[in-house]
């Protein structure tokens, strides 16, 4: 397979800090920061409850795409989908070259490392 055909996977714990965002047609969510480690619970509190439940109600139509993380895929957040009448995208394990903000997300990654001086240490950000 051709290296320009792969996009590159990370998973484990890197430098810097961790935020959750998303993304529609003409739209977008804030970003959430996201201290310590996520659990399913976290999720739904900090990202679910807060944004994406209003973001959605901003919307005609909308239906809400994430991956396999094991906090996403927890029946308490599947639950909490169902019970909010918010439709799920089925989501192929291991694929993030499918998924948009997978996409995003480079674009932001390989922006930032352009900048000079290099961004701030994650206690001043």
């Amino acid at each position: 397979m051709l290296n320009s055909c792969v996009m590159p996977r990370h998973s484990g714990p890197s430098p810097g800090i961790t935020v959750w965002g998303g993304f529609g047609y003409h739209s977008r969510t804030p970003l959430v920061r996201i201290t310590g480690i996520l659990n399913s619970q976290r999720y739904i509190s900090d990202a679910l409850e807060p944004v994406v439940l209003p973001y959605f109600q901003g919307l005609a139509t909308a239906i809400f795409q994430q991956d396999n993380a094991q906090p996403h895929g927890a029946c308490i957040v599947q639950r909490f989908f169902i019970n909010h009448q918010n439709e799920l995208l089925p989501w192929r394990s291991r694929s993030p070259d499918l998924s948009p903000i997978e996409i995003m997300w480079s674009i932001v990654s390989q922006r930032l490392t352009q900048i000079t001086p290099p961004a701030a240490p994650p206690d001043q950000l």
